[in-house]
């Protein structure tokens, strides 16, 4: 990492058991592999200064931040936003896009939003992607790294409200995965 870099890591939180059919999944926290991969990761940036990690309030990224943290080994400001998730910045109504998830679920609102459809409850997409992108420049504002743990729901959004990024089941965000911007350009990871 150069010194005069600002990079943001926008990453899907670490492993978990699978969410039940029918559920949000708000309660399943990380697994033992999931605490150790993101634990692990701390240890791989440990060489490089990051500045804070933002969460989503949901006890599995929460858990991310704090295993990382601890593989990082050094005191890093956690700080939880629901602008990350429950419900996120891509919602506009949590209720009303909530009930559309449970009906119909992922697959079907990920399609609507790829075609430029109305999903109730939900941002368009360059509302969604006005709102993420801003979101991450007015925290990353010095130079090391800021972390942004989420959900892959969002960061499949908001990667396609970018560049028209596509994810499949071939090519699903992994768990510890997501998008690196460095000084504001976007890489993949």
């Amino acid at each position: 990492m150069k010194e005069n870099e600002k990079i943001s890591l926008l990453l899907r939180h670490a492993d978990r058991d699978d969410i039940p059919q029918g559920s949000f999944g708000n309660e399943i926290l990380l697994n033992e592999k999931g605490k150790q991969n993101a634990q692990s990761f701390g240890e791989k940036l440990a060489v490089n200064k990051i500045n804070r990690i933002f969460t989503s309030p949901v006890g599995r990224c929460v858990q991310t931040a704090e295993f990382l943290v601890k593989g990082y080994g050094r005191s890093i400001e956690i700080i939880e936003t629901k602008a990350l998730g429950a419900p996120g910045l891509h919602i506009t109504d949590e209720k009303i896009a909530g009930e559309f998830y449970l009906q119909y679920g992922f697959d079907k609102m990920y399609q609507q939003f790829m075609k430029g459809e109305e999903i109730p409850g939900m941002t368009n997409i360059d509302e969604l992607n006005y709102r993420i992108t801003s979101f991450i420049k007015e925290n990353s504002t010095e130079n090391g790294t800021t972390i942004f743990i989420t959900h892959d729901m969002l960061i499949a959004f908001y990667h396609f409200s970018i560049n028209k990024k596509v994810y499949k089941k071939d090519n699903w965000i992994n768990y510890m995965t997501g998008l690196t911007f460095i000084n504001g350009r976007i890489y993949e990871r």
